[in-house]
């Protein structure tokens, strides 16, 4: 046989041949389409985010949202060997490592251990802030990358449900003893066809085979047999078992999923910004703290330096300048204590949006303008019910539990199917090389097949496990609404209680300013104690005063994204409500700025008089 095909005709094998390269050229061509696409790939997904958020949520999201660029690694970064398996690890000899033991003569360096290069720092306010941690923050693109994950997923379920092709080549050489020798044939079967699946159930497919060595050899030899292909229909449609609706439960769950994958990530967003924004507001908190304890600091020194003045004068015991230079170092470790505390919370805001912990940071205050909300706590709770991503999503979950049911009756049900099938082949008789379809020899076929539910109880099973997931998804819902108004409940009592602790706070600064003159003004009879209890009266009144400024706000945008108001623009920024708008001048709350400067000069005051009144009475 295979002498026999080396002596090939040219004319009569043209064909062939061309059909054979272009076979050859389309496996190759698919097996280097393999790597390639991603782009048309990434485009696709884009559009499919595109359409499911702004069907889900309502307007269309920026390009930054739904476009994902895929980050490759480092250039810099060095090869590995990604199969080794022997993986060694660092871990020397103990003396080897590089501790080592402190010195008397090694400095302290409390509060200096890490200096940034401040040349090159970068000074952010709140929107700013914002802006950089949607651009670098690396949970926020992983949040994305969620998104895009499951927009992948949808589309590889949708591609199932279009026409899929396929080409298949297969090769066997057959060998029969004959005279001590053999006789061998060789046989290359190519199969092309097509499949697509129903959207009630079953699936329709074509298939084209052709056997080429028999092409060849028949058009070579001329034996006239040179018709060797068939091309066969087939389709199987079930009836009862998996038919229907829940033939697509894999498609329907999988655009669901996009759709719940869209909440979440709004959501998050919604959550960011809050969360950003009450680092913000406490690290504006911190400084405030820090100024407050300057200007202690700052009080008792002025003490120390008039309880030594007064002893020198014969006017004070000494036995009062230990105390006040002891108030002076306590003031000094406070204030060191709360530096240490603002740069560690300054570093976790540089991890969280995805600053390098050696970049110099500097918060800028700056006035985010949130008005506080008229407060009516059943409208906020319907309005929460109504609005909340999350409880939409568990609301939704619950029908897909009652889908779950649904396709498990289904299976209960006995299997019918109807076959149908038809073959075209070619003609025998026919001796021209090539594919030559004849009705005459065509063959079909339909059928119906029935099989009884004798053994269903893995089915029943699954049946009573779905009913208990649909009440207990049910029981979820009905949870999370409860839970949801009372997160609306405690945020406004939140408010409540931080827009009372600030009035409450600011009178008493007012009394302890006032408590302070008299204690300045009458210092030489009073002595240091009374002066130390009002000063640190004034700075914890000055600093609950702050905590509550910082509540108060903070408070307010957790009203509003519990009760699912709080938006959030394509930039990150915060977009307020148009029905929520700004107060009248005179009843708004202390700006950040304000709230750093707002006792200074009280204090400076008191301190002013004080020395002039000590001038007069030496």
């Amino acid at each position: 046989m295979v002498k026999q095909m080396l002596s090939i005709s040219t004319p009569r094998l043209n064909r062939c041949w061309l059909m054979s390269l272009f076979l050859i050229s389309f496996c190759s061509l698919s097996i280097g389409c393999q790597n390639t696409g991603m782009s048309e790939i990434d485009r696709q997904t884009s559009q499919t985010i595109r359409d499911h958020w702004t069907k889900s949520m309502g307007h269309e999201a920026s390009k930054a949202m739904y476009d994902i660029p895929i980050a490759d690694a480092p250039n810099d970064q060095p090869k590995r060997d990604i199969t080794q398996t022997d993986l060694p690890s660092i871990n020397p000899q103990a003396n080897v490592l590089p501790a080592r033991t402190r010195t008397k003569a090694d400095p302290d360096k409390l509060g200096q251990l890490f200096i940034d290069d401040m040349s090159q720092a970068r000074e952010l306010d709140l929107q700013a802030l914002l802006g950089f941690a949607i651009a670098n923050s690396r949970d926020y693109r992983r949040q994305k990358e969620s998104l895009y994950i499951e927009a992948l997923n949808l589309l590889m379920e949708e591609h199932l449900w279009g026409p899929r092709f396929f080409a298949e080549v297969s090769a066997s050489i057959d060998g029969t003893p004959e005279s001590g020798d053999y006789d061998q044939a060789l046989t290359v079967v190519n199969s092309f066809g097509v499949t697509h699946r129903l959207p009630n159930g079953g699936s329709i497919s074509a298939t084209a085979l052709v056997n080429f060595v028999n092409l060849l050899h028949d058009a070579s030899s001329g034996s006239g047999e040179g018709q060797d292909a068939s091309i066969t229909l087939e389709a199987s449609i079930p009836l009862l078992r998996g038919a229907g609706d829940v033939a697509r439960e894999s498609l329907i769950q999988s655009r669901r999923d996009l759709i719940y994958a869209s909440r979440t990530f709004e959501r998050y967003r919604r959550e960011y910004l809050l969360n950003i924004s009450t680092r913000y507001y406490d690290l504006i908190r911190r400084q405030a703290e820090i100024k407050n304890r300057e200007r202690q600091l700052k009080s008792f020194e002025w003490l120390s330096d008039r309880m030594q003045a007064l002893a020198g004068a014969g006017r004070q015991a000494n036995i009062e300048i230990p105390r006040a230079e002891q108030q002076v170092l306590f003031a000094k470790n406070s204030l060191i204590n709360s530096q240490e505390s603002y740069d560690a919370a300054l570093d976790a805001l540089k991890l969280q949006i995805g600053m390098p912990m050696n970049q110099a940071l500097i918060i800028k205050p700056i006035e985010l303008q949130i008005p506080e909300p008229f407060l009516e706590p059943e409208k906020a709770i319907t309005t929460a019910w109504e609005y909340r991503l999350d409880l939409q999503t568990s609301r939704d979950q619950v029908d897909d539990a009652g889908r779950g049911v649904r396709n498990a009756r289904n299976d209960l049900l006995p299997d019918l199917d109807i076959d149908a099938s038809l073959g075209l082949n070619t003609d025998s008789n026919k001796t021209n090389a090539g594919v030559d379809i004849e009705a005459g020899d065509s063959d079909y076929s339909l059928g119906m097949t029935f099989g009884a539910p004798l053994d269903r109880r893995r089915e029943k099973l699954q049946l009573r496990k779905d009913i208990i997931e649909r009440e207990r998804s049910w029981r979820s819902y009905t949870q999370q609404r409860d839970q949801v108004a009372l997160e609306v409940r405690q945020s406004i009592r939140r408010i409540q209680q931080a827009r009372f602790t600030l009035s409450l706070q600011q009178r008493n600064i007012d009394v302890s300013a006032k408590r302070m003159r008299g204690v300045v003004l009458r210092l030489r009879s009073l002595g240091p104690r009374d002066f130390i209890e009002a000063q640190d009266d004034l700075l914890e009144a000055e600093n609950t005063r702050d905590s509550a400024l910082r509540d108060l706000r903070v408070s307010i945008l957790q009203y509003l994204l519990s009760t699912g108001q709080l938006r959030v623009d394509n930039s990150g920024q915060w977009k307020a409500p148009v029905n929520l708008v700004q107060m009248e001048a005179g009843t708004q709350t202390a700006s950040p700025q304000q709230m750093l400067n707002d006792s200074k000069s009280t204090q400076d005051k008191l301190l002013q008089e004080a020395d002039e009144l000590l001038k007069k009475q030496n």
